[in-house]
């Protein structure tokens, strides 16, 4: 009896044994099949070409494959409201945004999620500065030409951006009010549709990405004012920065990060985290990022939870002074 309760207690503990170290190799493991990114904007946009380029650097890390799924619809809440409500296992991903996570809820009547507590942020990807962009015709020539006439009081100034509650609209909408011009909003679908009456002189002006706006501008179909960058180290050199010169404070970035739903393992999230950051502070990628005007975070979860927070605070004001609601 001895013999065999000792050879029992032998076969448990070396149960216990395997049971402890396979729990560490099965969250190690992650992933051991495909992921799917979830992009809500059509194929093409800032958002969807950092995302493809995300999603090919962390298959090659993971050796596993990392799909992007497109599924464009209300600035992102369509994507949004899909994941959500997925498995918080980490195989179903979004490459949130700035007009997703930090716009949309308090703009658009009836959006169901909350950035915070319906999502599992992952890590901060990439940001891409603004450009106060004329035509090349236009009769204002810098800043200050636009600004001087907006404050005439007969003036009629017009601008353009990719939709009501687009990060662009708010941006132009945050100008107007630093500034105190007047200036009527012109909404579009989407930038590309904006750029093409702007180029012809139907609108003003319009503040937009520099994947969108530089070709035209080497084109010369379009001319810079200035920037709406956060910092003079970002986007293109030599021209003048608005929240350095004009509005202390003023910056108009979107930006992208990867979220999961909420209730993610923390191991998966470290995980990813890590992953993330790396890519993104590797040459290549910032070299490939830059040539679309964009430029690569490194961040905690807990500090992207905090950017969520501190863009939606400013977002919210913006949208409030200005009495802007999408029904």
């Amino acid at each position: 009896m001895n013999r065999r309760v000792v050879l029992g207690l032998a076969a448990l503990c070396m149960g216990a044994g395997v049971f402890s170290a396979s729990a560490p190799a099965q969250a190690a493991a992650y992933p051991d099949k495909p992921v799917t990114i979830y992009i809500g904007f059509s194929a093409g946009g800032p958002t969807d070409m950092v995302g493809r380029l995300l999603a090919e650097k962390l298959g090659q890390k993971f050796g596993q494959s990392f799909i992007v799924e497109n599924r464009a619809g209300a600035s992102g809440a369509v994507a949004a409201n899909l994941v959500r409500k997925r498995a918080p296992d980490g195989y179903t991903l979004m490459l949130g945004s700035s007009s997703t996570l930090s716009i949309i809820p308090y703009i658009q009547k009836g959006i169901e999620y909350d950035a915070i507590r319906d999502f599992t942020p992952i890590a901060l990807v990439a940001s891409y500065p603004y450009y106060l962009v004329v035509p090349a015709d236009s009769k204002f020539k810098n800043f200050s030409d636009l600004i001087a006439y907006g404050r005439e009081k007969d003036s009629r100034l017009s601008f353009a951006s990719a939709g009501t509650g687009a990060v662009n609209h708010l941006a132009a909408e945050w100008l107007k009010s630093e500034t105190h011009i007047n200036a009527m909003h012109v909404p579009y679908k989407g930038d590309s549709a904006a750029v093409t009456d702007l180029i012809a002189g139907r609108v003003d002006f319009a503040l937009l990405a520099g994947v969108v706006a530089l070709p035209q501008v080497r084109a010369g179909k379009l001319r810079i004012l200035a920037s709406a960058s956060s910092s003079p180290d970002k986007g293109v050199q030599g021209v003048m920065v608005i929240g350095q010169k004009e509005i202390p404070g003023y910056a108009a970035e979107p930006w992208n990060g990867l979220m999961g739903p909420a209730g993610m393992p923390k191991e998966i999230v470290a995980t990813l985290n890590t992953a993330v950051n790396q890519i993104m502070s590797d040459p290549e990628v910032k070299a490939k990022l830059l040539k679309l005007d964009e430029y690569p975070y490194s961040s905690t979860p807990e500090q992207f939870k905090q950017y969520i927070q501190d863009q939606s605070s400013r977002w919210e004001g913006i949208i409030k002074k200005s009495h802007i609601v999408i029904e």
